[in-house]
Formats: structure tokens, sequence, C-alpha cells
């Protein structure tokens, strides 16, 4: 076994979840990452935690929305949710056999889906929570490199001194915390958003690993100007690309996108929260120096920001809610972020650095 999956275990049982005895742990993953399932299983299981693993392949959820008809996916999976409510952690593995198995299934149903299945979500978010990535075959082939080269970069993301880290990433929540407006300003983009009162976050590898991220929930009407992503996005087994949103008052008052814009304007309608904005983030992980078609990695990569339409994160103190939470990505070389008129990063370069 690669010695660096059990420190990938190690880093997610002793320091993202704190794993402790009498702990309940529920342990999910799809088609690979079963060798990292096992070690933090073992891990938590040597700590006296109780620990569970499910898997659900890839295969089988693409199944579901093939033969399910409309009416069931409304049916709530109450064994389910129980089982998330008793866990005290929750650890994700991310390693899908293909990331495209829902290309072919209606975003309707995805949508509908989304719904039904908010309050596991929303159940989730209230756990101790770890979402992480097994290096897989597809994912590598997504961002165009050899299994190999793609195990390395995982790990440079994944396997960093994550309290040096948050020490690094706290002069931005510090500015961000004490500011009223930021303004984004890149190619085909001009965007206002009101950030007063709300709580900026440094993602420490505690519930995202890899982190490298400082973010915050902007207030829901206040988003104002257009924004243009042009780092594609890989949502619902699509790839999304060239997304172009204009915001009036908060909320879309138009958009278009290059590739499955479909998918784009369908996800928007979901529900009223999804026409406005739950996160602005800003990239921070040198570890992270290629886009890989993987919102977890890309989110994070220095150079960045990202904005997410729907439910907002209630630690920011957001309170837009939603079914759904779609992160897409924006480069600012050329570009600017600043925070009440002073620029704090141009082309990519905090002021301080």
């Amino acid at each position: 076994m690669d010695p660096r999956i059990e420190k990938h275990a190690r880093i997610i049982v002793d320091y993202s979840t704190k794993v402790r005895e009498g702990d309940n742990l529920l342990i999910t993953y799809s088609d690979f990452g079963k060798p990292l399932a096992i070690e933090v299983y073992k891990l938590a299981a040597s700590k006296g935690a109780s620990p569970l693993i499910i898997t659900t392949p890839t295969e089988a959820v693409r199944g579901y929305f093939e033969v399910t008809p409309e009416r069931f996916l409304e049916v709530f999976p109450q064994h389910y949710y129980e089982l998330v409510k008793a866990s005290d952690v929750v650890v994700s593995i991310r390693g899908e056999e293909t990331t495209r198995y829902l290309s072919t299934t209606e975003p309707e149903k995805i949508s509908q889906r989304s719904r039904t299945t908010k309050p596991i979500s929303d159940e989730y978010l209230e756990k101790r929570w770890c979402l992480t990535q097994y290096p897989s075959p597809s994912y590598a082939q997504e961002a165009e490199m050899s299994l190999h080269e793609y195990e390395d970069f995982t790990y440079s993301a994944v396997l960093r001194n994550w309290e040096q880290e948050a020490h690094a990433m706290k002069r931005l929540k510090d500015v961000l915390d004490a500011g009223k407006e930021v303004r984004i300003v890149g190619e085909r983009t001009d965007l206002s958003l009101a950030i007063e009162g709300r709580v900026a976050v440094i993602s420490d590898g505690t519930q995202n690993l890899p982190g490298g991220e400082v973010y915050t929930s902007p207030l829901e009407d206040s988003a104002q100007g257009e924004v243009y992503f042009d780092v594609p996005s890989v949502a619902y087994g699509k790839e999304v690309r060239d997304i172009w949103l204009r915001f009036e008052d908060g909320e879309i008052a138009d958009s278009s996108a290059g590739k499955n814009e479909d998918l784009l304007k369908t996800m928007i309608e979901t529900d009223s929260g999804s026409k406005r904005l739950g996160e602005l983030g800003i990239g921070t992980n040198r570890g992270i120096d290629r886009y890989t078609r993987n919102i977890l990695f890309d989110e994070k990569m220095a150079e960045t920001i990202h904005l997410a339409i729907g439910r907002a994160f209630k630690n920011c103190k957001g309170v837009n809610e939603s079914s759904i939470h779609w992160d897409m990505i924006k480069r600012l070389v050329p570009g600017e972020i600043r925070v009440d008129g002073h620029v704090i990063q141009k082309d990519g370069r905090f002021t301080w650095e």
C-alpha cells in the first residue's frame, strides 16, 4: 500500500474530524477509495470509535435515475437519514469510476431528488464531517494526467501542515471579517457583494481535505453586476463551460453558458434560493497549481475566486436556503479583489505577500 494513504487517513482521523472514544463514525465511498476507507476505519477503531463503511457504486446511482418513476423521486430515504443522524462523524471519500456517470440523466430529475434529500444534507453539515479525495483513474483522466502523476498531485495538495496553512490564511479572514463590501474585477467581470456582519471561515483541512480557501456567505440581496467563470465546472455528471451570470439586487437576472446551458438554467430554477449566492470563496492552496475538473481541488487553487449559487453556510451567518450548492470558479490573473475600495489581491497575489 502507498504509505501516503495511511498519512491521509491519519490527517482525517486525528486532525480533520478529531475522532474520539465513543464516536459513531460513518465512512462512505463510491467505486474507488476502499484502501483509504479501511485505514480510516482501523485508526478510528483504535481510538475506541464505532466505525461503519457503506458504499454506493456510481452505476447504482445512475441506474436509480434510469428506472425510478418520477413520482418516486419524492420518496424520502428515512433509513439513511437516521443513519446520518445517529453518526457523530461522517467521512465521505470521492473516487468515482467515472465522473460523468450522470451525463445522460435529465437535470430535472437530479434537481427534484436534491430537494427531496435536502434534510440529509442539512443533517450531514451538523456533524464533524470531512469530504476528501481518493486518486482514482477517472479523476486522473479528467486532469489529463497519468494515475501516478495524479497521485502525486493529490497528495501534494492534501498532505500539508494544516496548522501552518491556517495561520497564513488568518490574515485574509481578518480583512474579510472587518470589511463591508467586496468587489471582484476581471475579464467580463465587475461584481459587488456585501459581507458586513458575516463571518469568514478558514478552510484548513478540517471539512474539505484538501483545504486552502477562506470563504464567507454574502448578504443575499447584495450581489450587483456580472461575473464570468473561465474555469469549466463538472456538475451532476456534465461539464459546463463559460458560465456568465448577471445579478440584480442579489438575484440572477440573466445567465448563459457555452456548453450545457440547459443544465445551468435548470439548476438556477431549482428553488428560490438557487437564484442567489450562498458563498464567496478565495483560493489559497499553492499545492494546487492547475485546473483538474474537480471542484474539491479547483476551488482551492491559488489565484482564483469561486462563487456558489444556492445554500449558504450557517457558520458564516448566511441565511440563504436551497437544496443545491454549486461552486463556479474564476481565475483572477489578470484581476483584482477589493475590500471597501482597497485592493487586497492583484493578479493573484495578495498585497501582503
